[in-house]
């Protein structure tokens, strides 16, 4: 098959986990022989040179501020009037595949010019959010541009041949906000041994070191993270991994701290180097579609500490820890109470790498995702190359 993805990984977002995980569905889909072309804004080096797999960056503009946002958007528009269209219709794909909001929009709207069906990858739905903030949070935030953006988010979801879930819970929330019946089984991220070596390079060695690896947003609470990090002892070091719009307050908030590290966003290499290194994955946030992180830690035999989210009950189970949202104390009790029981972190470790390895791959993922587009296909009569 011929597969066209469009990914706006566009600031403020540029470097979220949900857009990662569809740069790896397209690259492994490309090692499984299918024809893939990517037309995305970021290059943050998240597919290997791979034969087969061609992406495209649109030129942008870094949105520092409003007049260079205004600016990116005068350019988002040009591009994706003039040049996606014609990209596009020079590729000559089989399917259109979008992610999230603008990106389905988009897909939607090209699948609809250029006549050919249309696969959406969803994650979070405002009766999700609704019920995770609570209803005058969710009121609040749920604005004129985000009620407008969610409505034609709506739109493309209907009108999408397809729509993959990455969650047994995204694939329930966005039933119930649809109705409809497109929606298939889930598709989850993964892990690839051959990218992620169990055994290699470590971050210098500064103690008993913790990490938090994520987006720097107000959702993901690492704000609780400093503050419980008061409470515990200086050889146990917090390594925070990740970019945001948070990143220079959770600097001022954590400058007085010697065994708090903000290492600001972070190669891949990097990131497994940290991950090796660490003793243990801590995540406190209070939302996420699906979460990342803690497989990855898994699959590097390290025990994690999550905050106590259906959505992790319903991917990890047992194969992680977990403490109250929001609970500063039970959170800096659990940090140590891990790091003390050494028998107990190996067994959660070794356990996890286990479970990971059987259910959360990308070639596994992009198996998946091959088979739900042929069987699409042969339903509706379509013709593949």
């Amino acid at each position: 098959m011929k597969l066209f993805f469009i990914v706006d990984n566009n600031e403020p977002h540029a470097s979220g986990g949900g857009y990662y995980a569809i740069f790896k569905f397209a690259e492994f889909l490309a090692q499984r022989g299918h024809s893939v072309f990517i037309y995305a804004v970021h290059d943050l080096g998240w597919v290997k040179n791979t034969e087969n797999l061609n992406v495209y960056y649109r030129a942008s503009i870094s949105r520092d501020n409003r007049l260079s946002r205004k600016l990116d958007k005068l350019l988002e528009r040009a591009c994706d009037r003039f040049l996606l269209p014609r990209l596009a219709m020079q590729f000559a794909p089989d399917w259109i595949l979008g992610v999230l909001k603008e990106s389905a929009i988009k897909a939607v709207a090209l699948g609809d010019s250029c006549q050919r069906p249309v696969a959406n990858f969803i994650y979070e739905c405002p009766p999700w959010l609704r019920e995770i903030f609570g209803e005058e949070v969710y009121q609040a935030s749920n604005n004129g541009f985000t009620r407008e953006l969610w409505s034609q988010t709506k739109e493309a979801y209907l009108a999408s041949d397809m729509l993959f879930p990455n969650s047994t819970l995204s694939q329930q929330y966005n039933q119930e906000w649809l109705g409809s019946s497109n929606i298939s089984a889930p598709i989850y991220p993964g892990i690839d041994e051959t990218q992620m070596p169990f055994e290699g390079p470590q971050e210098p060695d500064t103690g008993r070191a913790v990490l938090f690896v994520g987006r720097l947003a107000p959702e993901k609470n690492i704000h609780h993270l400093i503050e419980a990090w008061r409470q515990l002892p200086k050889d146990v070091v917090l390594h925070i991994a990740g970019s945001g719009p948070l990143l220079d307050e959770l600097q001022a908030l954590a400058a007085d701290l010697p065994n708090v590290m903000i290492h600001g966003y972070v190669s891949d290499d990097r990131l497994w180097a940290l991950f090796r290194s660490a003793k243990m994955l801590v995540c406190p946030t209070q939302f996420e579609g699906f979460g990342m992180p803690p497989m990855q830690a898994l699959y590097f035999q390290k025990p994690c500490l999550v905050s106590d989210l259906p959505i992790f009950r319903s991917i990890y189970g047992d194969h992680v820890d977990y403490f109250p949202i929001g609970n500063i104390d039970a959170l800096a009790e659990g940090v140590l109470r891990i790091l003390n029981d050494r028998e107990y972190a190996q067994a959660q470790g070794e356990s996890g790498r286990k479970f990971v390895l059987e259910n959360f791959t990308w070639q596994i993922a992009a198996k998946t995702i091959e088979q739900q587009l042929e069987t699409n296909d042969a339903a509706s009569g379509s013709a593949t190359l």
